[in-house]
């Protein structure tokens, strides 16, 4: 079953949960809206919330320059959407090249510029050129790749607004050598959100938008010395102290 018939049964069921997510031309100004996600599970970033952390400076402020200048979305992003009454336009579909999505008999929409915040408001206001007063309702969808001393490494689908320790629970929890103070964040070779950043995510229950995750990135679990390296070290420190008896000795007599 895919994302959207999914989306589908919740929304008709009235539930919508982490676990239901993992089946696995220039636009006008988009609308404002306020934090709570799509889904209900968290918060998502709005424009002004994006607003002040760019007034800033440092790391998150150049991050949310680029978000408010760009919008989030990238190729390769999936939503999963519904459209009452309209089972031709109930799909998960895929964010092409140029931050392009392209319906089925519909024009292309350009998510240029339109935060996660803002999608589903966004995409109702652009299908109601052509629907009359459209039931949207759409969600987000995340690939996060979990690595690290984990139960179930890979990747996996999550929506936006999800937790950060939701996801790495979702490959299994944490295996005994992990050290979940040690995470970080990775874009390819890049590191993106340092062990302090991601520490204060999780301290505070943040989001995967709001920890600015994107597709593609890699949530790198932290991992413990292993206990052979301390007893290895044990046995060193017991030679060298065996040594100096032996010389104490030697010299006495």
């Amino acid at each position: 079953m895919s994302a959207a018939a999914v989306l589908t049964a919740s929304l008709a069921a009235g539930v919508w949960s982490p676990a239901t997510a993992h089946a696995q031309s220039t636009p006008s100004t988009p609308p404002a809206v306020t934090s709570p996600g799509s889904t209900g599970l968290g918060a998502v970033a709005s424009r002004s919330d994006l607003e002040a952390l760019a007034a800033r400076n440092g790391p998150q402020a150049v991050s949310a320059r680029e978000r408010l200048a760009n919008g989030d979305f990238q190729a390769g992003d999936r939503i999963a959407m519904v459209v009452q009454g309209e089972p031709t336009l109930t799909d998960t579909v895929t964010v092409r090249a140029n931050q392009i999505v392209h319906l089925t008999n519909m024009p292309d929409i350009s998510l240029h510029g339109v935060l996660r915040s803002e999608l589903q408001d966004f995409l109702k206001q652009q299908l109601g050129q052509y629907l009359r007063n459209p039931d949207v309702r759409a969600v987000s969808l995340v690939r996060v790749d979990v690595l690290g001393p984990v139960i179930r490494p890979g990747f996996y689908t999550a929506p936006a607004d999800e937790l950060v320790s939701d996801v790495v629970m979702q490959a299994g929890g944490l295996s005994p050598q992990a050290d979940i103070n040690k995470t970080v964040v990775r874009r390819g070779v890049v590191l993106v959100q340092p062990a302090s950043r991601v520490q204060e995510a999780l301290s505070r229950g943040e989001t995967l938008d709001q920890l600015d995750v994107r597709a593609g990135d890699a949530i790198v679990v932290g991992e413990r010395p292993p206990n052979g390296t301390f007893l290895r070290v044990l046995e060193v420190v017991g030679a060298v102290a065996a040594i100096a008896t032996s010389v104490v000795l030697i010299t006495r007599h």
